[in-house]
């Protein structure tokens, strides 16, 4: 596990954009050149879509020609055209704004009917599977340390699965979408199977997110606060602005902040350089 710490959100989302790019054209020199990659939505990765969008429309910019999207999670019980279906987010906020080709796109299905959820999850996971496994996964986490829709309690083990969503997720949604009714399930994508992507980025962006790295950083792994299993990822960045810092111990802070420094100093390149923690 490695730690980068940016300045701001903008920084933050720069690198992120950064990152992915590189994972993205690497993918070129393997035989298969197709690189599957799960995508997020939520707040925290607004900042780091913008910046794709532009990198994709630049001249020897990235393309996303090779690219096979696994999106994380999906609500249950909203209308298929509602603009807050996950689906929907995405293609506002990214698809439409890169060369992706759309039959590389895959959502987990809640509109086939919950009476086929656990079928639709099932062929999600072989879907998966059968594609090479996930090159590379990142996201953003909430306060309760949720990943995808896996909140405080889903099993670190756990694949795939319809989930009832938290009470606090659901009187926060009521309150971000100015609605008295809102999902109470969703379709995950399951701890397991993202810890199983060869590479993981999580993002911890302000200052309401300091609480999760601390806990990340600082304590052990624990089902109740489902991000903090990925500590144990072998090749794991972790990459935070400064205002999700304001929890950690200050030692904590400078330490990795050292070895950024020296990483770079030593490989010229400290995101990609060869240390591992």
């Amino acid at each position: 596990m490695r730690v980068f710490i940016r300045d701001n959100y903008d920084d933050l989302s720069s690198t992120a954009a950064g990152f992915i790019c590189d994972v993205i054209k690497a993918s070129e020199s393997k035989e298969s050149k197709m690189v599957n990659i799960a995508f997020p939505s939520g707040r925290s990765v607004i900042g780091l879509y913008r910046e794709l969008g532009r990198l994709c429309g630049e001249e020897g910019g990235v393309s996303f020609k090779n690219v096979r999207a696994f999106h994380l999670d999906e609500y249950c019980g909203l209308e298929e055209e509602d603009k807050m279906c996950q689906k929907n987010w995405m293609k506002k906020n990214l698809y439409d704004k890169i060369d992706i080709d759309p039959k590389n796109v895959h959502y987990l299905n809640p509109w086939i009917g919950s009476d086929k959820y656990e079928e639709e999850c099932s062929r999600f996971e072989s879907l998966i599977e059968s594609s090479g496994g996930l090159d590379f996964a990142f996201f953003g986490t909430g306060a309760d340390g949720h990943v995808a829709r896996n909140e405080p309690g889903s099993s670190l083990k756990s694949v795939s699965r319809v989930h009832r969503l938290a009470y606090d997720t659901i009187m926060q949604l009521k309150d971000r979408w100015g609605r008295e009714t809102v999902p109470e399930e969703a379709l995950t994508m399951g701890m397991e199977t993202i810890f199983k992507a060869k590479q993981v980025l999580v993002l911890f962006a302000g200052v309401s997110r300091s609480h999760a790295l601390e806990r990340c950083l600082e304590e052990a792994v624990n089902h109740m606060f489902p991000v903090s299993c990925f500590q144990k990822h072998t090749n794991c960045v972790f990459l935070a602005d400064e205002p999700a810092t304001y929890e950690l111990r200050v030692k904590t802070v400078s330490y990795f902040k050292g070895i950024e420094k020296t990483s770079e100093e030593v490989f010229g390149d400290p995101i990609h350089g060869k240390e591992r923690l």
